[in-house]
């Protein structure tokens, strides 16, 4: 899932991959998502190295088994909302 566009996992997910297309690490300095690991610290996603994004893999324990929408807040982006986990 791209680091400032969000996007969606289904419902007992044990993990979510994020990616970075960005020259610089972004940090999620907060998310809603239960599950999510406890911030701070926050959780780092590397940066793009050449043409290759950053990623990371994000256990969620325990997964998550509500549906809806879960905002985060990710550093390096230029959004005007907080880009959301949308657990199906």
């Amino acid at each position: 899932m791209d680091v400032c566009a969000g996007g969606t996992i289904n419902a007992g997910a044990t993990s979510i991959t994020f990616t970075n297309h960005h020259k610089v690490p972004c940090n999620i300095t907060s998310c809603a998502l239960p599950g999510f690991p406890k911030i701070p610290p926050p959780v780092t996603v590397p940066a793009k190295v050449g043409s290759t994004p950053g990623t990371i893999t994000v256990p969620l324990n325990p997964p998550p088994t509500q549906t809806g929408d879960y905002e985060y807040t990710p550093d390096c982006c230029d959004l005007e909302t907080n880009p959301v986990i949308k657990v199906q």
